[in-house]
């Protein structure tokens, strides 16, 4: 739901304000910059995941039991960091 022009008014007053009174925080702080590191995080868990994957696959030559639990661990972890990204690009 888009915002009212009320509301639209008053949010500009609050970013000029910042602006004005802390330029150096008000230039780090980006919606674009957010989203980048939310995806740059996304992908680093997901290759996380697939590395545990991939170690749990040549684990379980030795050891079965622990080499599946581990693949199983990183396959949740690459599940979870994309649905958290789906998630979030849907909000």
């Amino acid at each position: 739901m888009p915002l009212s022009e009320d509301d639209q008014r008053r949010l500009d007053e609050i970013e000029r304000g910042l602006q004005r009174d802390d330029p150096k925080f008000a230039a780090g702080q980006s919606l674009e910059r957010l989203r980048l590191r939310r995806i740059v995080r996304a992908g680093g868990l997901s290759l996380i995941g697939l590395v545990l994957l991939v170690a749990g696959l040549v684990v379980t030559n030795a050891t079965p039991a622990v080499g599946v639990l581990i693949s199983v661990a990183g396959f949740l972890v690459m599940v979870g960091a994309d649905a958290a990204t789906i998630r979030r690009h849907r909000t």
